[in-house]
């Protein structure tokens, strides 16, 4: 049972198999070597160290699928010996014949009678053929790959192969490396002025916040301040609206001081019910009034007969103009002096 083992290369580079496979007689290495256009296979014996080796272009290998009555491509026939190296497709095997047993088969598949064996020193006799049988429903399709046998393998040449194969895989390796190294410097450098540019963005956002609460400082105090002038005003007009004691105690003492003058008694001496105004009388006024028109026409009638006049209408005029003036002179209040202290009617 063949245990594979993979090199992948780089894009368009050459991809090395190596398989461990149980052929008749004994346990062989395969090494497959695939590129875009050409397959190197290489099958060597572990018991002799013996070593065969073919080399196959895309031409060669599309060619013999078209022989066999099965034509693959040699992108699709590469991939198929990859599947059998890896064991990872039931339909594809591998197996490793002499020419011998190549004819051998072919008369059985054709129904020929099989041909003598070439002689021990023919080169036909010394070839290998490694086999990709491709199993399909009622058929198996053989593809023969030979390879001409190059002897035990030179230790000199294989050190030096080796030493080619190692090279190649460390500078491979290198530049894996120094790819690694450049991905992870730009990482740095992104790193850093990602950290740069949050760093700049937190200064300003906290100059901002600063700012913004000694705004909202000086926006208290004013607030204040003008909490303070709104209830200072509110004091001083609710002051305004009712006089201070003091001033109703000048105003009050200038009115007495002034009645005084003029011959009026203090109001400190009336006592409170005499302080206050009368109260209006219709029934007193229309009275009053009507007892200053009966003596206004006795004193027009008077002054008509003295000055000799004869017009009723003209005296009723003259008293109703001298009624209207008295009123206005003497005043319509009941409380006023005038109808306190009436005209005295002369006696006729």
């Amino acid at each position: 049972m063949p245990s594979a083992r993979r090199a992948p290369g780089a894009m368009g580079e050459p991809r090395y198999l190596q398989a461990e496979c149980a052929f008749r007689p004994g346990a062989h290495t395969v090494r497959v070597t695939l590129s875009r256009s050409t397959l190197r296979v290489e099958v060597e014996a572990h018991g002799t160290s013996d070593l065969w080796r073919g080399e196959f272009d895309a031409a060669f290998i599309e060619d013999l699928t078209r022989k066999t009555g099965n034509f693959k491509q040699f992108g699709i026939f590469c991939s198929m010996l990859e599947s059998a190296l890896t064991q990872s497709s039931d339909s594809v095997s591998l197996e490793l014949l002499t020419f011998t047993d190549l004819e051998t088969l072919h008369s059985r598949k054709v129904g020929a009678i099989t041909r003598p064996p070439p002689s021990t020193s023919s080169p036909l006799n010394t070839k290998r053929y490694l086999i990709l049988v491709y199993s399909v429903e009622f058929d198996r399709i053989h593809y023969p790959l030979p390879l001409p046998y190059v002897g035990r393998p030179d230790l000199v040449a294989l050190v030096r192969e080796l030493q080619e194969q190692l090279g190649q895989l460390r500078a491979r390796r290198l530049e894996e490396t120094q790819h690694l190294r450049d991905a992870l410097w730009k990482a740095l450098e992104e790193k850093r002025a990602a950290e740069h540019r949050h760093q700049r963005e937190y200064r300003q956002l906290a100059a901002e916040l600063a700012q913004a609460k000694a705004s909202e400082q000086k926006l208290q105090l004013r607030v204040k301040n003008l909490t303070a002038e709104l209830a200072s005003c509110r004091r001083g007009r609710q002051k305004s609206a009712s006089p201070a004691p003091h001033a109703r105690e000048r105003r009050s003492a200038s009115l007495e001081s002034h009645k005084s003058s003029r011959g009026h008694p203090s109001p400190k001496s009336l006592s409170p019910a005499a302080s206050r105004p009368p109260r209006f009388d219709p029934t007193a006024f229309v009275r009053a009034r009507q007892h200053r028109q009966k003596e206004a026409q006795l004193r027009n009638q008077r002054r008509g007969v003295a000055s000799g006049s004869s017009s009723p209408a003209r005296s009723h005029r003259r008293s109703s103009s001298a009624d209207s003036s008295q009123s206005w002179h003497l005043g319509g209040s009941p409380g006023s002096k005038a109808h306190e202290r009436p005209e005295p009617v002369p006696c006729r």
